[in-house]
């Protein structure tokens, strides 16, 4: 343990709620359980450093869990999906590209910018999400 660490306790913290929220990303649902459990954790510090990287990266999670859920079942109804051997179908594929323009994108970016700040022990309020809570 270095000394830098000591000038900001919660920067490990805050640098793994970003860092699973990007894993959320492109594997959605695990990494966010695991951010689940650090938010619920650890929502009543006082350190805003550790508030601020880890309840934008939950409740922006969430959103892009739920868009995945949504595009997936969507396009489970619209055909896709049917069985093991057709699961490489023409909605299948849409479903990917439509969650990787509508929700990867756009997400990575304030990610991104995110785990920056979280390394250098600095809080960061995400673009569109982050006004509202």
């Amino acid at each position: 343990m270095n000394g830098h660490e000591h000038d900001n306790p919660g920067k490990g913290l805050a640098i793994a709620g970003e860092s699973l929220f990007l894993l959320n990303l492109l594997f959605p649902v695990l990494p966010l359980l695991a951010l689940g459990v650090l938010y619920f954790r650890h929502r009543n510090t006082a350190n805003l450093l550790v508030e601020c990287h880890l309840k934008q990266p939950w409740i922006t999670a969430l959103f892009s869990t739920a868009l995945f859920l949504l595009i997936n079942l969507v396009a489970a109804l619209s055909g896709g999906y049917n069985s093991l051997e057709n699961l490489v179908s023409i909605h299948s594929l849409v479903a990917l590209e439509v969650y990787t323009l509508l929700v990867i994108l756009p997400l990575t970016v304030p990610g991104l910018l995110g785990l920056t700040k979280a390394m250098a022990g600095q809080c960061y309020r995400y673009p569109l999400l982050g006004r509202f809570l």
